[in-house]
């Protein structure tokens, strides 16, 4: 059996620290990115007598997917279609590989970090919502609405403020550009063109009080919290993606255990075996539920705090394996120590890359882009340097 990544292995920073304890734990690990299908990629379902056996093949690899006994779903590219199709082609053709993928998907018996379909399902945030506050956990006071009447009454009846964010994923993409949709105050401004909602849906939630924003990284049945000092710089203090987050001091924290559980819970009530949770930490010591993202980043808050997440990962992935009668093979093993995450400091740094770092044969175990800040590596001599939220412009960035 093996274990098999379904990604974009170029874009996703957090495959390759990862994969690596896999490999160092002699694991047989696999790499499928739909974006490879069909022009890359080869898959074949045939009819058997116990049911659809799938079989991808990919330049010389090919990928026996009744003996993949887990399965990690992160950030598969989209499909790789013909560019000489024409539109109505394109869409057509775009849902058949829809419909193959899901397909195959739902035929492979293997443990799912997590199930496509139970993703999507768990990004509803009126379902988060509900279920944190079943729970126990603290919820802003919010509205959705296209009512203009009704969210100028919201609005009035709140005068510490109204955050506006988004109902689903937080991008918009224009014809020439793409834009984030950050979480923001209602601005007069904003009061002002009110009449605006009445163009669709509108989420606002009461502002809360916040003493530092607090991320929760849930990994099977191991927990990570993690503080992040977002009212120490302007940028992030309603919404710390804003920031530089290399510029944010984080540290690692202890919930109290009910709000541990109801993370833990919520998480196994969505179907998930993961989830990136977003609390804020009142003044006053009390926790309030945001939201959860069902397939959120994790690898930064690794990197900032020391926390073992990569390797709580490869904890989970290994189970699937160890669940089907897998075991992993020794002789296969790269190295026989165990990983240790390398922290690095807060702000601007250059930090030289030297032997008692582990990155690898291939290079190095850090996509520093996969997380908003700058970042670019400079080889001088021989000693090469990374450096961190350091705007220069270079020949040499990565």
């Amino acid at each position: 059996m093996s274990i098999l990544l379904v990604t974009d292995p170029h874009t996703d920073g957090h495959v390759r620290p990862v994969l690596l304890e896999l490999l160092r734990r002699g694991h047989d690990v696999q790499i499928f990115d739909p974006g490879a299908y069909p022009g890359m990629s080869m898959i074949t379902i045939d009819s058997t007598a116990s049911g659809p056996h799938a079989v991808v093949r990919q330049a010389d690899q090919a990928i026996d997917l009744g003996e993949v006994g887990s399965v990690w779903y992160r950030r598969p590219g989209d499909f790789g279609l013909p560019e000489e199709l024409a539109t109505g082609e394109a869409e057509w053709l775009r849902r058949e590989c829809v419909a193959l993928i899901n397909g195959i998907y739902a035929n492979t018996d293997a443990l799912w970090v997590s199930a496509p379909h139970l993703i999507r399902h768990a990004e509803l945030k009126l379902l988060q919502l509900r279920l944190a506050q079943q729970l126990g956990l603290r919820v802003p006071d919010y509205t959705v609405t296209n009512d203009p009447e009704r969210a100028r009454t919201f609005l009035s009846e709140r005068p510490d403020g109204v955050i506006v964010k988004a109902l689903s994923i937080p991008t918009i993409q224009l014809e020439d550009r793409a834009g984030a949709i950050y979480t923001h105050p209602v601005s007069a401004h904003d009061a002002e063109q009110i009449e605006s909602v009445r163009y669709g849906p509108t989420f606002f939630q009461a502002l809360v009080p916040k003493a530092r924003d607090i991320r929760v990284t849930v990994i099977g049945e191991q927990l990570f919290a993690a503080g992040i000092e977002s009212m120490t710089v302007a940028e992030s203090r309603v919404d710390f993606r804003q920031a530089e987050i290399m510029d944010l001091p984080h540290m690692p924290i202890q919930l109290p255990d009910p709000v541990t559980r109801a993370c833990v819970e919520l998480v196994r009530q969505l179907g998930l075996q993961f989830g990136a949770i977003d609390l804020i930490e009142t003044p006053g010591g009390e926790y309030v539920f945001l939201e959860i993202n069902p397939n959120g980043q994790w690898y930064w808050i690794e990197l900032m705090t020391g926390q073992p997440l990569a390797s709580a990962m490869a904890d989970l992935l290994e189970k699937g394996e160890l669940e089907r009668g897998r075991h992993p093979d020794p002789r296969k093993a790269h190295v026989s120590s165990p990983r240790k995450p390398h922290v690095l400091p807060v702000g601007d740094q250059t930090i030289p890359l030297n032997s008692e770092l582990d990155f690898g044969a291939e290079g190095l175990d850090v996509r520093i882009d996969s997380v908003a800040t700058n970042a670019w590596l400079e080889k001088k001599g021989d000693e090469t340097l990374l450096h961190v939220g350091d705007t220069s412009t270079n020949d040499a960035s990565n």
